[in-house]
């Protein structure tokens, strides 16, 4: 049976949608442990120049997701930081009558025999529900997977009178209600891996991607049967290329729903594409930029035509420069050349965030100092020359959309 005929609420794909109410949402880990956030004040505006503190727990500062939920609530992923250092699920309270804008922890333990974490990924699943991944710091480097289960089909039967009638029917219909519990168990993908990555194919399945402990990548796919058991993946295929000593992947769904992966080799970028829409097949790996240094990270969005944006930071320490290259929708695999469009004042990790006019945001944390910070697209070529501080003491940094209007 197909997932189509097996869960077919849960049966969306990749899509894209344009809400009304629109900010950016910036959730931090401090240096103490605690855990922070802020968003913009106002759609496309500043950030608040506060940071208010999610009061429950510890976590450790390395490992930090956020994403948002089936109902456009934001949604994070931490790791406590005590001694079990158990993966915590945090997301805002959906209720009318919430006084606080986020629930208590959800606790979603570990799998047995985890020591720790290399690498967390939470990402969308069917349905837009959330599936949680984990490689393990034990000598195995393990892959766990746990996602929130869908909700069931059953059939009730109810007593009705007709328009017209006085005379009661039963009438026997499929009804949709929650699962009996939020969340599946801990289930072990073969493989070992130390870093992750991965995106929604179109037809909704995910595409997980991987480095192991060899620099050597790999990727992966949910199958269209039976998605939701670890055997029913499709395996692991090594998609090397012929290449070694992979740094890092990023993908994404780009111009003609096609998944694209970068990847970070040395002073090199290389790309494979999709063939098809949701075909498992993928170009061999080509050459998408060079430098004369090394590429120290990358970071990857769409853009706002609808292409994806990738940017770099090449070169090491203060005044490094962050290059991008941009897709250009309505002709066939075609990307801009490569420009400058910041520089660094040391190492940084990156992220790009899009506004709700769908410019991007470019989020640097310097990775030695701490310190937050941010610039903003002023055209699809350009962006603001002055970086703006977010805040400082920060050990990690996720962001997501924010789509709703929160409890004062």
């Amino acid at each position: 049976m197909s997932v189509e005929d097996k869960i077919p609420q849960d049966y969306a794909g990749s899509t894209r949608t344009e809400p009304s109410y629109f900010r950016i949402f910036f959730g931090v880990i401090g240096q103490d442990g605690q855990l922070f956030y802020k968003d913009q004040t106002t759609e496309n505006g500043p950030f608040d120049p506060d940071f208010t503190v999610y009061p429950e727990l510890q976590y450790q500062g390395s490992k930090l997701n956020a994403s948002v939920t089936q109902g456009g609530y934001v949604a994070l992923l931490a790791a406590a930081s005590d001694a079990g250092g158990d993966l915590i699920y945090i997301q805002e309270d959906s209720s009318e009558k919430a006084t606080e804008r986020f629930s208590s922890p959800v606790d979603l333990g570990k799998p047995a025999g985890v020591p720790g974490y290399l690498d967390t990924l939470m990402i969308h699943g069917l349905g837009n529900l959330q599936n949680v991944f984990l490689t393990s710091a034990g000598s195995d480097n393990a892959i766990w997977w746990k996602y929130q289960n869908p909700n069931t089909i059953i059939e009730e039967t109810k007593t009705v009178i007709p328009p017209g009638t006085d005379t009661p029917v039963e009438v026997t219909a499929p009804v949709e209600v929650p699962p009996s519990e939020p969340w599946s168990d801990w289930q072990q993908l073969p493989g070992a891996l130390t870093s992750l990555a991965g995106t929604q194919n179109a037809d909704g399945r995910i595409i997980l991607l991987g480095i192991n402990a060899g620099s050597v990548p790999y990727l992966n796919f949910q199958t269209s049967d039976r998605p939701l058991l670890p055997e029913h993946w499709k395996g692991w295929e090594d998609i090397s290329g012929g290449l070694t000593g992979f740094d890092q992947l990023v993908c994404g769904i780009g111009v003609n729903a096609l998944v694209h992966i970068f990847a970070r080799i040395g002073s090199k970028i290389y790309m494979k594409v999709q063939q098809e829409v949701s075909s498992e097949s993928f170009s061999a790996w080509s050459l998408f930029a060079s430098f004369d240094e090394p590429v120290q990270t990358m970071a990857l969005s769409i853009g706002s035509n609808e292409g994806l944006y990738l940017v770099a930071q090449v070169g090491s320490g203060a005044g490094s420069p962050v290059y991008s290259r941009y897709q250009i929708p309505g002709m066939i695999d075609q990307w801009s050349g490569l420009q400058v469009i910041a520089h660094v004042e040391a190492d940084s990790l990156l992220v790009l965030q899009a506004n709700a006019d769908t410019n991007l945001s470019l989020f640097a944390l310097d990775a030695a100092t701490g310190e937050a910070s941010y610039i903003t697209q002023q055209t699809l070529a350009h962006w603001s020359a002055k970086w703006v501080p977010l805040g400082s003491q920060i050990s990690s940094m996720a962001l997501t959309q924010d789509i709703t209007v929160n409890p004062a």
